[in-house]
């Protein structure tokens, strides 16, 4: 056989094996028996959620994918063959849809720890945000798996090491902290993971702000995969998958005023013609992202407000100015109405009072001079010179 053949051949094999030696490593350490249900058709997400994965296509080759967006870093120590990957349906079938993302013992090699992370793309905290997902390990596994839940406000958040969180300090929830083998149950309805082991079959998860997801501010959400005593050696370690993820930001943290909404704004004492007197109110935004408070101009028109829709920047302040000034005497009430792009109301009575100068009474008008009135004035003055004269040389 020639050289060309032989070559040929061989590379025939090596494409023929290679998709074998990948379903090989991304394998569950035990057989799944049992019940192993189609998946739903179409995966259903929170309502309002602003974030959605199915993860049915996952960029990246097997055994070492992720989802176009997110972060996979798999800080084992030492590191195995395999990283997050499209999840193997002969292990099991999605919850829903066409696939899932799954990590397993292959993480890490020999008897050793597995810290390997997916996560999210960065995302804004808020009040009522929400996060859900569904998980599973192998039917019938004899070797425990956890999954560890976990925030970051830290923006670009890549995870931590083998041993560590890094930036992501906010647990929100773990699934079989204890690491217990068998399988565990599922809460329903959908909620936090109970203290039990890791399910064998699909369970949904919800977590709220209740659980610790931040009210405000932006970050990530990171699922870490991280079993002690794991590995193809270990006794921990087997086979998990996510499915059907989203989140719901909520609603971004109040912005408020000084004076606080209601407060009254009184301006001292005005005299008619002097320069306007000025008030500032000050919106802070304890939020991530930055929002807009936008008013009404008050009546009467004595009192002006410049601007009217004010940005406030995130985590910080801006002002708008009240003016009051008045042409005629008298007392002056009015209202400001302002609203914030978070849904805020606020009101501010406005009062002043304008006087006339002290002491100045009716003002009389000086008579117009005609032609006539002119020549007049100009022989009085004339004749009153003449007669100065006159007297002068007498």
């Amino acid at each position: 056989m020639s050289l060309n053949h032989r070559t040929t051949l061989l590379a025939v094999a090596v494409a023929l094996a290679l998709p074998a030696l990948s379903m090989a490593q991304t394998n569950a350490r035990t057989a799944s028996s049992g019940p192993n249900p189609a998946p739903a058709a179409v995966a259903i997400y929170a309502p309002n959620a602003t974030i959605t994965e199915s993860f049915d296509v996952l960029a990246g080759a097997s055994p070492n994918q992720c989802p176009t967006g997110w972060t996979c870093s798999n800080v084992s120590a030492p590191l195995g063959t395999t990283n997050w990957f499209q999840g193997n349906p002969t292990v099991f079938a999605a919850q829903a849809g066409a696939g899932y993302i799954g990590a397993n013992f292959n993480n890490t090699t020999g008897t050793n720890t597995i810290s390997n992370w997916l996560i999210t793309p960065v995302m804004q905290f808020g009040t009522g945000a929400e996060l859900r997902f569904w998980a599973r390990t192998a039917t019938d596994a004899d070797y425990a798996d956890r999954l560890e839940i976990r925030a970051s406000s830290g923006g670009n958040s890549t995870g931590g090491t083998a041993t560590s969180t890094g930036d992501f300090t906010t647990s929100l929830a773990t699934i079989n902290v204890s690491l217990l083998a068998g399988p565990g149950t599922c809460v329903s309805p959908a909620g936090a993971p109970n203290a039990g082991g890791f399910p064998d079959t699909w369970c949904e998860y919800r977590l709220t702000n209740t659980d610790g997801i931040p009210t405000s501010g932006s970050g990530r959400i990171a699922f870490r995969y991280f079993v002690t005593g794991g590995g193809p050696g270990g006794s921990n370690s087997n086979y998990i998958g996510i499915d059907t993820f989203s989140f719901v930001e909520g609603a971004g943290a109040p912005i408020t005023s000084v004076p606080g909404s209601g407060g009254s704004i009184a301006f001292p004492p005005y005299t008619v013609g002097s320069a306007p007197l000025t008030s500032i109110i000050t919106f802070s935004n304890p939020g991530g992202t930055s929002g807009t408070v936008t008013c009404t101009a008050p009546t009467p028109v004595e009192f002006t407000v410049s601007p009217l829709v004010i940005t406030v920047p995130a985590a910080g302040t801006a002002t708008t100015t009240v003016s009051f000034s008045a042409n005629t005497a008298g007392p002056f009430n009015g209202t400001l109405n302002c609203t914030g792009s978070n849904g805020e109301a606020f009101n501010f009575p406005l009062t002043a009072t304008a006087t006339a100068v002290a002491g100045a009474g009716p003002s009389v008008p000086v008579p117009a001079f005609g032609d006539s009135a002119r020549w007049i004035l100009l022989l009085v003055v004339f004749g009153l010179g003449a007669y100065a004269l006159r007297q002068r040389w007498s």
